[in-house]
């Protein structure tokens, strides 16, 4: 068989290897080691093309022969990869799944054997010796320069950067300003990968603190735990709880300090910590220290809940950087100094850093010194690290590192420096500031509330990120978009997906799917994959991966009902600029106040200078402060500017209101005041009122040359006002009892026949000596409206002549009254002249024509008004008239009686 020579080449083979170097012999072994496993994986390809294929194979099956062999093979080959998936630590037994499933796990294996074939030939040849590649990006918003080292922090070799273009002076060489530096690797393992406890990111489990021990305690470890309303555990009880509420600060942190100023970084020494040796020397050293400053750096991105990279501790003569991710399950044998409460901690912005240590190092402090707390408790303008140390020590740090990825090993030197200033100049910003808050004379116990503040802190509890049904809501409100229904089915659907996977393959949210790019597949509801694809730019890995899962989310989502949102009715102004939270009336807001924005600089130029040793405020000297230009000529006019000494008229003016100022008047003298200025207005008001209603005349008044025709028609216009401004009812009655008194006078002016009293009597008259005129009657009124007014002329007789003569006998006379009454009463019942009134005129003294200058027209205002009483009487006389009588009394009432009576005369 070929087994023999096969083996004989081989030997030669290995024969001639032996005489050629080292590397030779494993490149030759390599190349042989490959075209043998591929002349192996040729020949069984070709062996399992000979098996019956089809058809054929289920004939050759029915044989019992074959398919026992068959079974017997396949037994055999499942068993081999059985085998080798046990030797690649690969989970799964094939013998178990079905053989849908087994080819899926073959499938797995060979990606995965592959894998690591390619990277181990990668590290044979040579091309993966320095598996971490650094990378750095940077942003230069001062200079053209793309590419500048940062300097070293040191109060020697910065300068004083300015902020913009604008702010550059002449002869001032350009220092580039770096915004934003990403520094990161290529080829970083995953940390958690290597931990000996794998990180538990399910969200029905609460953190369990994995404390062992408690040093320095007054109370025996013990984890209690916390239930909600449904019975279940909610979270665990603080460890140091009970000692952090009996902690008092010792007396000596409550005195004056004396602030010794740190030697340079580069004068220090620096301990790196990865080992357990080196963490046992460290806390050696550290329980001699009696004050430690510590501060944490922590990644986030590529994992669950994040990671702690590094602690770094220092003391005034030594640094400590302790490499966590090697010593994560043995550091918490520092409890031993952090929760000492004799040696001070001291800490900046704290919150998020203990919640990071007990959670990855299940490390707690007691005795803490926040300097963020102290800094809010002195008011300072701002209260970041960067800032204090300007302050205390006019030192300008670069801050710019914030984006670094600190999982990188070994760490660079860049950031090695950048981790040491953070704490290597913290414990003399405590000392400064301790005595800031003993001199504030205002507040004499500001020093203990900011411990007291401090120990609050230490109290807190990691708890993990948790996501309620209305997570996704908050997202929505955030964007302020209008999503309708099956936007917002899509998008919790999306949500919970991402929660899950990022739990599951220990990831971020923004890893996983950042929120912009979320909001974007829900408002678009792509129907296809390429569309949601085309929603992310860069493609997330895991949403190449589970685009599947994606797509029939969001093909149901498409498939919910359609309903529209309700939007709530805004104006065109709250639709076009958005809502603000500020006050702007209120007297504390400043729109020049960045003290709470972090990305500010505090370091500009200004006219005071600041002390390099004291670091206080210096006035600035005189020949440096800019003096004002004084103008050459005075100015032809101001408005702002007053007079040096005020005028004569203005004192006495000034005089006169200071004493008008004190002088007291009481309530009575001041109404007695105000009477003549309220009558004047109110007669003035009257006055004005007339003048109207004598503009409104339809007839105006001519001028009376006589004084006593104008005191009648004074009297006559205060009878017509008096007469007009009672009620109709009241009228009426006066005008019955005026009609009843002339009735008992004179004759009545209807045809009635008089009575026999008040005729029974003969008249004695004197014998006329002048001669006898013809009587003149009433004129006929013409028709007209109602409402006209028509100014006829009527003569009267004189006494003399209405009288009758005795010659004419009792019979005449009484004919012709009756004849004269008939006459009178058919022209009242006409229906054009029933509204028309004949005014009554005065008598002329003197015989002849008539004069129209001794009548005063203005008797007749209101005339054609009065007569609509008429109207009344019509009304009333209608086709039944059950009572006659009084018709008749009222009738009269509204008739000219004296004018008719006269006529009739």
């Amino acid at each position: 068989m070929p087994r023999p020579p096969k083996r004989a080449h081989v030997d030669e083979e290995d024969q001639a290897q032996a005489d050629q170097p080292e590397e030779q012999c494993a490149s030759k072994d390599i190349g042989a080691f490959t075209n043998q496993a591929f002349k192996n994986v040729v020949a069984a390809t070709r062996a399992a093309n000979a098996f019956p294929q089809g058809t054929a194979r289920s004939l050759y099956l029915s044989y019992p022969g074959y398919a026992r062999v068959m079974d017997e093979m396949s037994q055999r080959v499942v068993g081999l990869i059985g085998n080798v998936f046990q030797a690649k630590e690969i989970k799964g037994d094939i013998k178990k799944r079905q053989l849908e499933e087994q080819f899926e796990m073959v499938q797995e294996c060979n990606d995965m054997l592959f894998e690591r074939i390619t990277t181990n030939l990668d590290i044979k040849s040579g091309l993966r010796r320095n598996p971490q590649q650094v990378l750095e990006a940077q942003v230069d918003v001062m200079s053209n320069s793309t590419h500048a080292e940062p300097p070293v922090a040191s109060p020697q070799t910065q300068e004083t950067s300015k902020a913009g273009s604008w702010n550059r002076t002449t002869g001032t060489p350009q220092r580039s300003m770096v915004s934003a530096r990403l520094f990161t690797a290529k080829n970083i393992v995953r940390p958690q990968t290597q931990f000996k406890e794998p990180v538990d990111n399910s969200s029905q489990s609460p953190f369990v603190p994995r404390l062992k021990e408690k040093p320095n305690s007054l109370k025996p470890l013990a984890l209690l735990p916390e239930y909600d309303d449904a019975g279940n555990v909610q979270s665990y009880l603080h460890p140091y709880e009970f000692e952090l509420l009996k902690f008092q600060a010792p007396p000596q942190q409550m005195q004056k300090q004396k602030p010794v100023l740190p030697a340079l970084m580069a004068d220090t020494e620096l301990m790196v910590v990865d080992t357990v040796e080196k963490l046992q020397q460290a806390l050696e050293e550290l329980r001699h220290a009696p004050q430690i400053a510590i501060d944490v750096e922590h990644h986030s991105y590529r994992t669950f809940m994040g990671i702690t990279c590094l602690v770094q501790m220092s003391t005034r003569s030594k640094d400590y950087i302790f490499d966590t991710l090697t010593l994560r399950d043995d550091m918490h044998i520092l409890n031993l100094v952090l929760t000492d409460p004799k040696k001070l901690k001291i800490l900046h912005g704290a919150d998020l850093d203990i919640e990071w240590l007990q959670r990855d190092l299940s490390l707690y402090i007691v005795n803490m010194f926040d300097t963020h707390r102290a800094a809010k408790a002195l008011n300072l303008a701002r209260l970041s690290l960067a800032f204090l140390l300007k302050h205390y020590l006019d030192l300008d740090v670069d801050k710019s590192l914030q984006l670094a990825d600190w999982r990188m090993r070994p760490l660079p030197q860049q950031l090695v420096d950048y981790a040491r200033q953070d704490t290597h100049f913290l414990i003399y910003v405590y000392e400064r500031m301790t005595n800031d808050l003993l001199q504030q004379q205002a507040e004499p116990g500001l020093l203990g509330s900011v411990y007291q503040m401090s120990t609050e802190v230490c109290k807190k509890r990691y708890s993990k990120p948790h996501i309620g049904p209305e997570s996704h809501m908050d997202l929505v409100r955030k964007t302020k978009r209008s999503f309708d229904n099956r936007q917002l089915h899509a998008l919790r659907g999306i949500f919970e997906w991402r929660d899950a996977t990022a739990r599951s393959e220990d990831e971020s949210y923004g890893y996983v799917l950042p929120n912009h790019m979320m909001l974007q597949i829900a408002e678009s509801l792509p129907r296809e994959m390429q569309g949601i694809l085309a929603c992310c730019n860069p493609i997330p890995p895991l949403v190449r991966q589970q685009l599947h899962t994606l797509h029939q989310i969001v093909l149901k989502a498409r498939d919910q009902p359609l309903v529209k949102p309700i939007l709530e009715a805004r104006s065109s102004t709250q639709a076009s600029l958005p809502p603000s939270t500020k006050d702007f009336s209120s007297k504390l807001y400043c729109p020049h106040d960045f003290s709470h924005q972090e990305e500010v600089r505090d370091d500009l130029p200004t006219l005071l200078n600041r002390s390099s040793t004291s670091g206080k405020l210096e006035l600035p000297r005189e020949e440096d402060v800019p003096k004002e230009d004084l103008a050459i000529v005075a100015p032809a006019m101001a408005l702002f500017d007053k007079p040096g000494k005020p005028t004569q008229e203005e004192e006495l003016r000034w005089a006169h209101l200071r004493k008008e100022s004190q002088t007291l008047r009481l309530p009575y003298k001041r109404y007695l005041a105000i009477l003549p200025l309220m009558e004047q207005l109110k007669a003035d008001q009257i006055a004005r009122e007339r003048s109207e209603l004598l503009k409104r005349r339809l007839c105006p008044a001519a001028p009376a040359p006589e004084q006593n025709i104008k005191l009648e028609a004074h009297t006559i216009k205060q009878e017509v006002d008096d007469m007009y401004s009672v009620p109709l009812k009241e009228h009426l009655k006066r005008k019955h009892q005026t009609s009843n008194k002339t009735d008992t006078d004179h004759q009545p002016t209807t045809g009635k026949r008089p009575r026999k009293d008040e005729n029974s009597q003969p008249r004695v008259e004197p014998e006329p000596t002048v001669k006898m005129k013809p009587a003149t009657t009433v004129q006929p009124v013409p028709d007209h409206s109602d409402d006209e007014v028509v100014e006829v002329p009527i003569e009267r007789q004189s006494a003399e002549q209405t009288k009758p003569s005795p010659a004419q006998s009792k019979r005449q006379q009484k004919n012709k009254q009756f004849q004269r009454g008939f006459k009178a009463k058919n022209r009242g019942n006409h229906p054009q002249s029933s509204s028309q009134q004949i005014p009554q005129i005065p008598k002329p003294k003197a015989e002849g024509n008539f004069d129209y200058k001794n009548v005063d027209f203005r008797q007749f205002k209101g005339g054609a008004q009065r007569a609509r009483g008429t109207e009344i009487k019509h009304q009333m006389r209608g086709k039944s008239r059950p009572n006659n009588r009084n018709n008749k009394q009222f009738n009269k009432l509204f008739t000219f009686s004296n004018v008719r009576k006269e006529g009739k005369k």
